[in-house]
């Protein structure tokens, strides 16, 4: 089941709650191709359009235990279903055959609110419990599925996208400013984050009780929590010589391939999305020692420094899948822009979403479910800023002219073709110096600093911000490790420390949210292995030596690799998944950008700063800065307020304020009584 949405109004009628639940279900029809159901009571009515993967001959309905007294929507697959339904077969349950989703209401009724704790999958559940008249929502434990909430008065709404509650008509579009100060700082949503201010995200490993007049989250899982448990506690759980080499190995190995066999689906055929990279490789890798021969799918992106199709192939030539490949060029880039980028109903700033889309939208020709390699660089260390924080040290104590020296030297070639040019590394190592050790972290993975950000957005929604607002989840984590003992962490980070701020941020808010919306859009399903909870856990708690070993990255899986794929996967450098965007802008598509953050057209829409923005173009465009991602960020955001805000599309091939994502109903309220109409369009 892949759309889930649900509204408690006990002041509406039951035509009226389901008619516009039927609405927000047309807004996920996209999730769930495979069928739709809803199932309503006196107050409340929940709703889903499924995507049939596992029991796809089973009907699509609202799933009930045997007294009717507890229903349930579930959004994504649980892994273990088979065993748990067989524990629940032995408590009494009368669990039928079917999707794997069935066992949530059992599993409710047998350990209420902490029923989430025994899932392994990736997850949005929705329960409501009449007899309580409560509505339990909860969410996995790295956030692979997404669940958005809307409270109003006696009314309390939930749904799988933003804007599929933006159908209900009491729910405001205007942006939140805090939530966007912090995406123009980090370029995504974490937590509890949302861009409209009417909404909010469960956020991920958090199970919500609602009832009336009251919300109550509760934090059911934290990956910082194996790091606590061990003894000494700290950056290093795993002190030298508590296991060796091999040993570590071999335990990584095994838990990477069990892993990967529970997310190979058994009813239906699947691939896997190869980058090129280690990550994706040895997820390739482990399948193919369960599975029979599956296709895979690569991305050849034109541009110099950027293709990495060449490696995919490598490894499904000494796997021997059944390889395919799919080709973006800036023409592939700017329709993938305006067909899907410019009308996501949050904007994301990372702007390999483009490609993201595109390869989704390719394999989902072949495959409704894909396994893909997300989780990888977080748990094992394999981002080079890992190793950047040891030569940060050594650059904080060089005197600030050999700094300006350096950029001024890496500045004489002039832009580079890659966004990560000498250029912009060593511009981000001088503008860090001497930044404490998490904001320098931030600083490397962000888009723009705190104050920027803020000053980013049109002033009447940065007036009353202040820097501190940008840095809200950064603080969330401190005061976190803080109260699980890991003080240590947050005074000195250390690899331990930097992977939780990435694990947390930047593979939640950012990784997976890409993953998710580029692949239901085209209604296929991404798994992710490495995010297995046993896995999570084990990679947290290995030693240092074991993730990051001198100047390499991965050093364990690069071990585990070793006999599985070709030498050369292993032993070449992480490049990462992302479109030339940055030589996009200065080429071919500048016109295009330039167009979207044109003052008079960013002055219109009212949530950028018109002059700022425009500042940082022309920053990029003269090869002044390498701001390829920041300035991606920035047209996102424009598109999406031009889309969702304003709904009314402002300069030429914008797709804004198409009659689809206007509400279909106006709900007028007097009293208590309210009514539908049709929208005349």
């Amino acid at each position: 089941m892949c759309g889930i949405a649900g509204l408690w109004a006990p002041d509406l009628r039951l035509e009226e709650r389901r008619a516009l639940v039927a609405s927000m279900l047309g807004a996920l029809a996209h999730r769930g191709p495979d069928g739709m159901a809803s199932w309503s009571d006196a107050s409340v009515t929940l709703g889903l359009t499924r995507l049939a993967i596992v029991a796809p001959e089973a009907p699509t309905q609202v799933i009930a235990n045997e007294t009717g007294r507890i229903h349930a929507v579930v959004n994504g697959e649980i892994y273990n279903h088979r065993s748990l339904a067989g524990w629940l077969v032995t408590r009494g349950h009368d669990v039928p055959a079917g999707p794997d989703t069935g066992v949530v209401v059992h599993l409710y009724e047998e350990l209420g609110c902490d029923f989430p704790a025994e899932m392994d999958g990736m997850f949005a559940a929705a329960i409501w419990d009449a007899g309580r008249r409560r509505l339990i929502l909860a969410r996995d434990r790295a956030g692979e599925k997404p669940l958005f909430t809307s409270r109003a008065a006696d009314r309390f709404a939930f749904a799988s996208e933003p804007a599929a509650l933006l159908r209900l008509p009491w729910v405001s579009r205007d942006p939140a400013p805090e939530s966007l100060a912090r995406y123009l700082a980090h370029g995504f949503f974490a937590g509890g984050d949302c861009a409209f201010a009417s909404l909010r995200q469960v956020p991920p490993a958090t199970l919500l009780e609602v009832e009336e007049g009251f919300e109550r989250p509760t934090r059911y899982w934290r990956p910082w929590d194996a790091l606590a448990a061990r003894p000494g506690s700290g950056s290093r759980p795993l002190a030298a010589g508590e296991a060796d080499d091999r040993a570590l190995v071999e335990i990584t190995a095994g838990h990477l391939d069990r892993s990967v066999a529970t997310r190979i689906p058994r009813e239906m055929p699947f691939g896997v999305l190869l980058s090129g990279g280690l990550d994706s490789g040895l997820i390739a890798a482990a399948a193919s020692q369960t599975a029979e021969r599956f296709p895979t799918f690569s991305m050849r992106l034109v541009g110099e420094g950027y293709d990495e199709s060449a490696y995919a192939r490598l490894v499904a030539d000494h796997l021997g899948t059944e390889h395919h490949e799919v080709t973006m060029d800036h023409g592939e880039g700017e329709a993938a822009l305006e067909s899907f980028a410019a009308g996501m109903d949050q904007p994301l700033g990372d702007p390999s979403v483009l490609p993201t889309w595109l390869i989704a939208r390719f394999a989902a020709r072949y495959v409704p479910v894909v396994l893909t390699g997300e989780g990888g660089d977080e748990l094992f260390a394999g981002y080079p800023t890992y190793l950047g924080h040891r030569y940060a040290r050594l650059a904080d104590r060089l005197p600030p002219f050999v700094g300006r020296a350096a950029l001024a030297c890496a500045r004489l070639a002039g832009p580079s073709a890659h966004h990560l040019s000498v250029a912009h590394l060593v511009e981000q190592f001088v503008a860090t110096r001497h930044m404490e050790p998490w904001l320098r972290h931030l600083a490397w993975f962000g888009n723009f600093g705190a104050h920027q950000a803020r000053a980013l957005l049109a002033p009447e929604l940065g007036a009353a911000l202040t820097d501190a607002d940008a840095l809200g989840y950064l603080r969330d984590l401190e005061r976190g490790l803080s109260a699980s003992g890991l003080r240590r962490l947050v005074a000195t980070p250390g690899l331990a420390g930097y992977q939780l701020l990435d694990f947390e941020l930047y593979l939640g808010g950012g990784l997976l949210t890409k993953v998710d919306r580029c692949t239901m859009a085209h209604g296929i399903e991404s798994r992710a292995p490495f995010l297995k909870r046993e896995l999570v856990e084990l990679a947290l708690s290995l030693p240092d030596r074991a993730k990051l070993r001198g100047t390499t990255g991965k050093w364990i899986l690069k071990r585990v690799a070793n006999g599985v794929l070709p030498p050369r996967i292993a032993a070449r450098r992480k490049q990462g998944f992302s479109p030339p965007f940055s030589a996009w802008a200065r080429g071919p598509l500048r016109r295009e950008v330039q167009a979207i953050l044109d003052p008079r057209r960013v002055k219109r829409a009212g949530v950028l700063d018109p002059a700022a923005a425009e500042a940082v173009l022309n920053r990029h465009l003269s090869g002044e800065a390498e701001c390829g991602r920041a300035l991606w960020s920035l047209v996102s955001l424009e598109l999406w307020a031009e889309r969702w805000v304003t709904g009314r599309p402002i300069g030429a091939g914008s797709r804004a304020g198409s009659a689809s994502d206007r509400p279909p109903y106006e709900l007028s309220t007097t009293g208590t009584t309210a009514t539908i109409a049709e929208d005349g369009g």
